[in-house]
């Protein structure tokens, strides 16, 4: 009896430094229909977060925090993924809620999503000059080969 307490309690402090070590900053949900990939820590006030989430309408939505706080209504977020191979930015315009709506489909989208497959880091920026550096480890094996796919 006692052993196997012992080995349970050993097992339950293993999993998670297993979890630790997969080295992965992304996770994968999904809810009512729509997939989300995301990133960083949401609502913290330090640091930034990204989300791409997989609407069933074929949209695709990327969400950012920096701060706690989503970039400006109608303006300009900027996504640099760098890598030593070199770096390539997108620049998307928010609507209303500080967000971005778009094709999955679109030449824009499949290249963010390629990139932050194969890069080492995402430099969320906006507008008003604030910006976060998200690590991009893991986001080759959660993010599929085809976006939403």
């Amino acid at each position: 009896m006692i052993r196997s307490v012992l080995a349970a309690a050993a097992l339950a402090t293993a999993l998670p430094a297993a979890a630790q070590q997969s080295g992965s900053l992304w996770s994968r949900g999904f809810n009512q229909g729509i997939t989300e990939y995301r990133t960083g820590q949401w609502d913290a006030p330090t640091g930034g977060a990204l989300a791409l989430s997989c609407l069933p309408s074929g949209q695709a939505s990327i969400a950012a925090q920096i701060k706690g706080r989503a970039p400006p209504a109608g303006s300009a977020l900027r996504l640099r993924v760098s890598s030593r191979a070199g770096s390539r930015e997108w620049r998307f315009a928010t609507d209303g809620q500080g967000s971005v709506k778009l094709a999955a489909s679109s030449a824009d989208f499949r290249g963010l999503w390629a990139a932050l497959r194969s890069r080492d880091t995402v430099t969320i920026r906006y507008s008003d000059g604030r910006f976060s550096v998200q690590s991009l480890a893991g986001a080759g094996k959660t993010l599929p080969a085809t976006p939403c796919g």
